[in-house]
């Protein structure tokens, strides 16, 4: 997985992309109401000059900076996300990244960093995670009981050779097809990614490669597969970028003089297990003492699973349309 901004996207590149034909009505933070729209490949917060709403585009899109009607001080917020990441990463033993073969292979997979259990890292990091706009869209898209699997960043140096193009967990592994359920296809979102990019996401800093509408088919790329319309998600510090984790896509090559660092995020409907353990590591004052949006992301406000033999009550789950 790869990649905080206005009510609009810039014309560049990647924020949700969606196999599924939807419409809803969302209301904006200032009460100003706006359509947003699932279809093809993308949702396009759109309208630089007049904010007319999220609409769908062809292409991939970005929620760009101007962030002010969401996260006040956000780049103070990146800032303070980036310094925090870096100390961790220039400290740190190596930790477990993932399709990085060629990079293990060829010796050079210090190149590509990992930070994970950023919830116990600092403060900032629970902020921006609990944006009222990602909290909109990921409700709207996987549920309002929506969980967060993974909350990591990645730090590529000069030199990195990028990730082999691949699909997000839960379809990770999807080249064991056997080890899935018979017809699980695409035709609805079980996760959603989103990226916010520390430093400037260039073509030459390694930004995250993808192939537009690959999320409509689900199957784990390989070398036979076709990669002749492979893009880049070009971002600035700040930026938030959501896409389908059934997407082609992988951090490229760093060929600049500079890291290229992401906070990488992933959300998934209540009843897929995460795939980091986000709270083992966190200490009872953190777990009580977060807010609804943490403790949601968390797990905590869903009580299962449970230990049924000690639970207190008589009966939980049902409508109790019998009963009437």
């Amino acid at each position: 997985m790869e990649e905080f901004g206005g009510a609009y996207l810039q014309d560049s590149e990647p924020a949700i992309m969606s196999n599924s034909a939807l419409e809803m009505t969302m209301t904006k933070l200032d009460d100003e109401e706006f359509e947003l729209t699932f279809d093809k490949d993308i949702v396009d917060i759109s309208g630089r000059s007049s904010p007319s709403g999220l609409s769908i585009d062809e292409n991939i899109r970005i929620i760009p900076r101007p962030l002010q009607n969401y996260v006040p001080d956000n780049l103070d917020d990146i800032k303070s996300a980036r310094e925090i990441i870096n100390h961790y990463a220039d400290t740190q033993d190596q930790k477990e990244s993932h399709f990085n073969a060629e990079a293990e292979a060829s010796g050079k997979i210090n190149l590509q960093q990992r930070v994970w259990n950023l919830f116990g890292k600092g403060d900032v990091f629970s902020k921006l995670i609990t944006d009222d706009l990602i909290f909109i869209l990921m409700s709207k898209l996987l549920g309002n009981e929506f969980f967060c699997g993974s909350y990591c960043a990645s730090r590529l140096l000069p030199g990195s050779p990028g990730q082999e193009l691949h699909i997000d967990y839960p379809y990770w592994d999807f080249y064991k097809t056997e080890t899935f359920p018979m017809g699980l296809n695409s035709s609805f979102a079980q996760n959603c990614q989103v990226t916010i990019p520390l430093d400037e996401c260039s073509q030459v800093s390694g930004a995250t490669a993808y192939i537009p509408g690959s999320q409509k088919k689900l199957h784990y790329p390989n070398q036979n597969d076709d990669f002749s319309n492979r893009q880049q998600m070009i971002a600035d510090p700040g930026d938030l970028v959501f896409f389908n984790g059934n997407c082609w896509h992988g951090a490229s090559p760093n060929k600049s003089d500079h890291q290229r660092a992401a906070l990488l995020i992933e959300f998934l409907p209540k009843y897929i297990k995460p795939v980091e353990d986000l709270i083992t590591y966190l200490d009872e004052d953190f777990k009580n003492n977060s807010n609804d949006k943490v403790r949601q992301l968390l797990g905590l406000n869903y009580e299962y699973p449970k230990i049924m033999d000690v639970s207190k009550k008589k009966n939980n789950i049902g409508i109790g349309y019998k009963a009437k």
